[in-house]
């Protein structure tokens, strides 16, 4: 597992919310070869006992064409390997507004941009 220290400051707060809630996760799992692979990836946090994978998108890091096209594919995989997948954007993780966000994401619901 990756340090706390590592993970993005979106990602520290999700890490520490589910903490908080005491719900198990394992963050930052490298699936089908990780970024080696087309399709692969390195999910944020995977939810084991809900087979959900939500993945924190930082807009730097998933806005531009390319980081959108391999977005997707890595969300075809990890669909087809039995995960829902819900895309957390940065700025639904506010004070005000990251209970709202997670609670709905343990649902499976993605907030809308």
């Amino acid at each position: 597992m990756i340090s706390f220290d590592m993970l993005s400051s979106a990602e520290q707060q999700v890490y520490k919310w589910l903490t908080l809630h005491k719900i198990p996760f394992d963050t930052q799992v490298k699936m089908f070869a990780g970024y080696t692979e087309i399709g692969g990836s390195v999910v944020d946090f995977i939810i084991p006992d809900k087979m959900l994978a939500l993945r924190i998108m930082g807009v730097y890091w998933h806005s531009s064409i390319e980081a959108q096209s391999r977005d997707r594919l890595s969300r075809e995989r990890l669909t087809e390997a039995g995960y829902h997948v819900v895309d957390i954007w940065e700025d639904q993780l506010t004070d005000d507004k990251i209970d709202y966000t997670m609670n709905n994401a343990l649902q499976g619901v993605e907030i809308p941009r």
